[in-house]
């Protein structure tokens, strides 16, 4: 019996982008103003929020676009769609969610840009909604600059008692919210507070591992009868909380004492010191995390002593 631990966490990658022009809107689209250089320069702006068609004169422009945006998006959800949501879906709730990346003339950047629903075989219908998406007035800076930003909304749909309608809930906060999603990732502890994702990231993976590597009992594995040949997963489901606090969610494994042992590594993990989140409030994150290990056969085991002999 050989086995080890491998870690797969799924994150929103950065994209490469081919001139310096773009490459400078993919960043500050993923959120990475570097820290140290806002602490030595106020940015300041003109106009701070994009503004939708209607929003001009309101003072909150933030809320006004989330809520022109939510019934953009209701209305452009055609029949087909609405009643594939609605079959798909197994809750009553449907969230679509959409990270917004606009250029400096307040055009929506559709490759930079990412539309999910809850709902997932429903994704990749929904990337219309981006193509058509009304332009904005830009974000400006204290020059009149064009600035390019990004936003991340969330809309909810509910569906009605007989599964035939689908409403839009209005002001709608989503309850968990998905990695890819994120503003600003989860901190943990040794990890630098006012760090890029991508380092957040990096350190995150980096305790985790470690985490499990120290604490999974591995010795139990030898102790289990009638696990198949080769690669066999554990895998973990959890959410950190708007406080950071990890809680189990589900364990799903081959043989119930490595379900039991799954959970007891999610209910004494290391709590993170700030939560995740999104537009800069606190929100409950998702989390998926797997650990593979590998049950050797006979034969190979016999092969292996074989090699170790010549």
């Amino acid at each position: 019996l050989h086995w080890s631990i491998i870690i797969h966490i799924r994150i929103l990658k950065g994209l490469l982008l081919s001139n310096m022009k773009k490459l400078l809107i993919c960043i500050l689209c993923l959120g990475c103003c570097l820290a140290n250089f806002s602490q030595q320069k106020e940015l300041k702006y003109n106009r701070p929020f994009v503004i939708f068609e209607g929003c001009e004169e309101v003072e909150d422009k933030e809320k006004c676009f989330d809520e022109k945006s939510s019934l953009y998006v209701f209305e452009s959800l055609n029949d087909s769609l609405r009643t594939k949501l609605i079959q798909k879906s197994k809750k009553d709730t449907i969230t679509i969610s959409i990270r917004y990346c606009f250029d400096e003339y307040g055009s929506i950047l559709i490759k930079e840009s990412n539309i999910r629903s809850s709902v997932d075989s429903t994704s990749k219908d929904l990337k219309y909604i981006l193509s058509k998406f009304p332009k904005t007035k830009p974000v400006l800076d204290e020059f009149d600059h064009g600035v390019a930003t990004y936003h991340t909304a969330f809309y909810g749909f509910k569906i009605d008692s007989t599964r035939t309608i689908l409403e839009a809930i209005p002001n709608f906060e989503p309850s968990e919210v998905s990695f890819q999603f994120l503003g600003k990732f989860p901190v943990f502890d040794g990890c630098p507070k006012h760090a890029e994702n991508d380092e957040l990231r990096k350190c995150m993976n980096q305790k985790l591992m470690h985490y499990i590597q120290k604490n999974f009992r591995s010795d139990m594995i030898l102790s289990i009868t009638g696990l198949p040949e080769g690669i066999n997963s554990i895998f973990l489901f959890f959410k950190i909380d708007k406080e950071g606090n990890i809680k189990a969610a589900n364990v799903r494994a081959p043989h119930h004492l490595l379900r039991d042992e799954g959970y007891r590594l999610i209910e004494n993990m290391p709590n993170a010191k700030s939560p995740g989140k999104v537009n800069g409030k606190a929100v409950d994150v998702l989390y998926f995390l797997p650990i593979k290990f590998v049950v050797e056969g006979k034969s190979k085991q016999k092969k292996s002593r074989r090699k170790r002999k010549s």
